[in-house]
């Protein structure tokens, strides 16, 4: 008989459930925490990086009007959005650009910045802006621009824009790897229309038709004008305006004898005849400044030729509200000039803007 001796081993599994709640207090509860994920090591480029974490929260976003609160480490690593807080079209006058100011809000100062601009609120157009202040609706690595190249707290410009159009703008900032927000706020202004005011009158008549009387013209004797001719321009053009001034005779000319005393530009204390023009003064309500131009920017006893050709009377580098001249003719005459009494000239004033 054989003795046979049997061993059994038994294996029991025990269920165990684990549970896990993110650390709270009475008041306070973290609603994110998470775990390196091993050997899995930040990959990157020059360019870009990956940063890879296991556990983080997935939870909702906390979010206003103008500000969102995402969950995880990742998004604590964002930069702060930034905000257009200045938008303008300088008091009214740009009609192609407009100026605006970055709020950095507190970013390094290394951070870049993208600023987006459209005309439908950023339905379907969209453009960037470039280094060179124009727009463009292909994104380059060069449009992410830094604080201070934008202007800083005195902000810089959008070029190339077109007249009365409602322009919309928006930034985002981006500073080293991980680090680019959202899009900020969106503000908008619109553009002007181009402006060109142009007046003329006399000091002595408000309203056309207008004349200068020179009186009698007596051998010899400088006579100036006792009226003003009045002129004034407003215009918002990029390059400010001019006014010009022609003349139909390009001296004194009498029809009945057809004889025209010359006008050129001279001082008529030092030649016998002559007829021109002066500037007596200059005003200005804004901007600008308005200057006279050579010959008519004279003194004394001198004058500016008037011709049959246009030429520049005042003029403006910069946009202007109410740059006003004044301008006298003088003329004297010699004894051997026909008598006459119809001597006369017409004079053209023409204004500009220069956009």
């Amino acid at each position: 008989m054989s003795l046979y001796k049997s061993l059994f081993r038994a294996t029991y599994f025990l269920p165990f459930i684990f549970f896990a709640s993110f650390p709270t207090t009475t008041n306070y509860s973290l609603q994110s925490y998470s775990f390196g994920s091993g050997s899995v090591v930040n990959s990157s480029t020059t360019t870009y990086a990956i940063e890879g974490n296991t556990g983080s929260n997935s939870g909702q976003s906390t979010s206003t009007i103008n500000t969102t609160i995402k969950p995880g480490f990742i998004q604590t690593q964002q930069a702060n959005v930034p905000v257009i807080s200045t938008l303008d079209n300088g008091g009214g006058l740009y009609y192609n650009k407009l100026h605006f100011v970055v709020d950095n809000q507190a970013n390094p100062t290394d951070a870049l910045y993208l600023i987006s601009v459209s005309t439908d609120n950023f339905v379907s157009n969209i453009a960037y802006l470039q280094t060179d202040g124009t727009l463009s609706s292909t994104l380059l690595l060069s449009d992410y621009q830094s604080y201070g190249v934008l202007g800083g707290a005195s902000g810089s410009l959008i070029v190339g824009l077109n007249p009365s159009t409602t322009y919309y703008v928006r930034a985002l900032a981006t500073a080293g790897k991980f680090t680019e927000s959202n899009f900020g706020p969106i503000s908008s202004v619109a553009t002007v229309a181009p402006i060109l005011n142009f007046s003329l009158d006399t000091s002595t008549q408000p309203a056309a038709p207008f004349s200068v009387n020179l009186g009698s013209l007596n051998a010899g004797q400088i006579v100036t004008s006792s009226q003003t001719i009045n002129t004034s321009i407003s215009t918002n053009g990029a390059s400010g305006g001019n006014v010009y001034i022609s003349s139909q005779y390009g001296g004194l000319h009498s029809p009945s004898t057809n004889y025209t005393i010359n006008s050129t530009s001279n001082d008529l204390a030092t030649v016998p005849e002559d007829y021109g023009a002066q500037v007596a003064n200059i005003t200005v309500g804004s901007g600008g400044p308005l200057n006279s131009v050579n010959p008519y920017n004279t003194t004394g006893t001198q004058v500016g030729a008037v011709s049959q050709s246009m030429h520049s009377l005042y003029s403006s580098l910069n946009p202007i509200n109410n740059g006003n001249g004044q301008l006298v003719l003088k003329a004297k005459t010699a004894s051997t000039d026909t008598a006459a009494t119809d001597y006369q000239d017409v004079l053209t004033f023409v204004a500009s803007g220069n956009y």
